[in-house]
């Protein structure tokens, strides 16, 4: 078996997305270097059995765990139990979110060795707002004080939606994160992102943007600059839901191309209503013209400098 693998975790409401990722992520990777592993939490015996076969026509492995399993943690903080969860052989893991889209190679980030009890993560985008003077980068703030934060912990405040890690060191990170739940989950507003970086930062490597771009950043043209492999839609509305601005239909095509070729899959994807579409549509129009306004300049100039000093490249050259 291969040392290392590619996983999701996801309850029943994401199986469908985290699906599709999985897909796109057994068609960018060797079987030889990597297994594609999605991990169900209370997936229902009839769910079970359509996830099952089709993950096996498509090489893809299904585990199915139940909520005690993790401890009755909330599922998204199943990555937290991710030692616990995978087979014995991995020495190593990448997990991806369910609302991303693989659309290069992997090969490049997962033969890229790891320090013992080490792990790679990118800075989240709103570490590039601390020390700015408009809203958001004010409620930034607020919230990493919550936790206390100093302004250069705040810079270094990392987003927990890719993680390529040292399956060893993750053990107890995962445990120290979820014993700091406990203590902190009234304070947190991205439970399993801020737990991680109440305990991991000291074992964190800065990862190029290109392992987990987030889709806004198109809205300030880095794409062609960063050549992303792995897109995160990180908040809504996400891709299965229609052509909605920052993306086009190549983000939505896909959903539509796995229910047709597999129809036993529609009932799992979530649809909006034509007035909630709407409302997105304005609301994400408006969202493109405040993120140029707010994100041009200087903190464009912060994730470049970002970008060329990140211990875990993409492989490309900035600029390429």
């Amino acid at each position: 078996m291969p040392e290392v693998c590619v996983c999701y975790t996801s309850d029943v409401g994401y199986l469908f997305p985290s699906f599709v990722s999985a897909l796109q992520a057994r068609r960018n990777s060797s079987r030889a270097l990597t297994d594609i592993l999605l991990i169900g939490i209370d997936i229902d015996p009839a769910t079970q059995k359509i996830f099952s076969r089709l993950c096996e026509q498509n090489d893809i492995a299904f585990l199915c765990y139940a909520a005690r399993d993790i401890e009755h943690a909330p599922a998204m903080l199943a990555r937290l139990f991710l030692d616990d969860l995978l087979p014995s052989p991995y020495e190593r893991f990448l997990y991806v979110d369910g609302d991303t889209q693989i659309r290069g190679d992997l090969d490049r980030l997962l033969k890229q060795p790891l320090a013992e009890g080490t792990f790679g993560a990118v800075t989240d985008p709103m570490s590039f707002a601390v020390g700015d003077d408009d809203p958001a980068a004010r409620s930034f703030l607020e919230h990493f004080s919550a936790f206390g934060f100093s302004d250069d912990d705040a810079k270094q405040y990392f987003n927990s939606g890719v993680l390529y890690a040292d399956r060893a060191g993750w053990a107890r990170i995962g445990r120290e994160a979820w014993e700091k739940f406990g203590l902190f989950q009234s304070k947190t507003r991205y439970p399993d992102q801020d737990v991680l970086n109440l305990v991991g930062r000291d074992h964190r490597l800065s990862m190029s943007f290109a392992w987990n771009f987030p889709i806004f950043f198109r809205n300030i043209g880095l794409d062609p600059i960063i050549a992303p492999c792995i897109y995160h839609f990180m908040s809504s509305p996400k891709p299965w839901d229609g052509d909605l601005p920052p993306w086009d239909v190549t983000a939505s095509s896909p959903y539509d191309e796995i229910t047709g070729t597999f129809p036993e899959l529609a009932s799992y994807r979530k649809r909006m209503s034509v007035g909630r579409w709407f409302r997105y549509t304005l609301q994400q129009r408006y969202k493109r013209w405040l993120e140029k306004r707010e994100w041009s300049g200087e903190r464009v100039q912060r994730i470049l400098a970002y970008e060329q000093n990140a211990d875990i490249k993409s492989g490309f050259k900035t600029g390429d």
